[in-house]
């Protein structure tokens, strides 16, 4: 009696974990979408898992599964290669997995992934198919808006291109047009106000002729900066390892050859970059220019260029800005107030944000009115040669 109740309790105990087993493959085929079926050849129906049912939106009560109630779910573009795949396991007893689509009763598509495997016996016989179908529905939505979303993302990347290359077209129509109309007329005005300043001329004659001559002179100064600005993003690029130093004394050498005021320039030794040349000349020389420009009505003028935590700087002890304005310092034709009384145009330092960005860096300053002004412009790690 002892040994029969132990029995009992031990098959019990064993169904129970078999229907924990069960249950936990159920569960596990629901979260993956996993559904399973089995088709013995010599039967016409098949056996479908709970969660196969559920993928195709049918129940056991209204629906028996067989192979041919099973292709009316499929699509009909999807149909004969099912059919064909079919054929192969019995004939030939290749296993296939392949994409199919299938029906459900509300007209609905779900997306499946098929697997099927034969099963044969000793002899070679084919004996049943046993498969897995995977919903991949979710999977497959997600990838076809991807796709929609790349293609609009082209679209609109060819339709910006096509903008780019018509604002390209139009720009080079510009940089022509200031080059030849602009320079034209304004080469005739200049002609003819040489030949009046060879006049004897009034005192107010003589006045008039001079404002025509700064504005002329302005004018040819600020086409060419617009050309020069309009070309930047144009000219080639070539990183160069230079002598940045040297570079800095050859610009003051050239400053000191135009101007007649005494300015102390200090120079850090040994800073070497590897930049674009042309392009880092051109900024440099405006930089230097200004700090000699802006120090102008300075009793001792000091400029100091140097490198410091990856940036490399041009001080002054000038006029300095009010750094409310930083920001208006690097837009095209914005002149602070107390730097009208000097010559410019208001488009350098534009031009020298756009090449220092050429070079994947960036420009600011720091001042004081009054006291001076320190520009500086950092640069990759790799622009500086160690």
């Amino acid at each position: 009696r002892t040994e029969l109740d132990a029995a009992l309790t031990a098959m019990k105990q064993t169904e129970e974990r078999l229907r924990r087993v069960e249950q936990l493959m159920v569960d596990t085929q629901g979260v993956a979408h996993l559904g399973t079926w089995e088709w013995d050849v010599t039967q016409p129906h098949a056996t479908w898992s709970a969660e196969l049912y559920r993928i195709y939106g049918l129940s056991p009560e209204t629906y028996t599964p067989s192979y041919e109630a099973y292709l009316t779910k499929i699509h009909p573009d999807d149909r004969q290669r099912v059919i064909d795949a079919t054929n192969r396991v019995f004939h030939e007893h290749l296993a296939y997995s392949h994409d199919e689509r299938i029906y459900r009763p509300d007209g609905s598509i779900r997306h499946l992934h098929t697997w099927a495997y034969p099963v044969v016996d000793d002899t070679g016989t084919l004996r049943s198919l046993v498969g897995v179908c995977q919903d991949i529905t979710d999977r497959v939505v997600a990838e076809e808006a991807v796709h929609r979303l790349n293609a609009e993302l082209e679209r609109r990347v060819s339709e910006r291109t096509q903008q780019l290359q018509s604002a390209l077209r139009d720009l080079e129509t510009f940089n022509s047009m200031v080059s030849h109309d602009l320079r034209s007329p304004l080469a005739v005005i200049q002609m003819a106000v040489d030949m009046l300043g060879k006049e004897a001329l009034s005192a107010q004659g003589a006045q008039y002729v001079e404002r025509i001559v700064r504005a002329t002179t302005n004018m040819s100064r600020l086409i060419s900066d617009l050309l020069a600005f309009a070309k930047i993003d144009h000219e080639a690029f070539q990183p160069t390892e230079i002598d940045c130093s040297a570079l800095c004394l050859e610009i003051v050498a050239e400053q000191r050859a135009t101007s007649e005021r005494e300015v102390e320039v200090i120079v850090e030794p040994g800073m070497r970059l590897r930049v674009d040349p042309t392009l880092f000349r051109a900024a440099l020389a405006n930089l230097i220019g200004n700090a000699w420009k802006y120090s102008a009505r300075t009793a001792s003028p000091r400029i100091e260029i140097g490198a410091t935590q990856g940036a490399l700087y041009v001080r002054d002890n000038g006029i300095g800005f009010d750094m409310k304005h930083h920001d208006r310092l690097f837009q095209p034709f914005q002149r602070l107030e107390n730097a009208t009384e000097f010559t410019g145009t208001g488009i350098g330092l534009a031009t020298v944000m756009r090449l220092i960005q050429r070079h994947g860096g960036t420009i600011r300053a720091e001042s004081v009115l009054g006291e001076g002004a320190t520009f500086f412009l950092t640069l990759p790690p790799e622009a500086w040669v160690r």
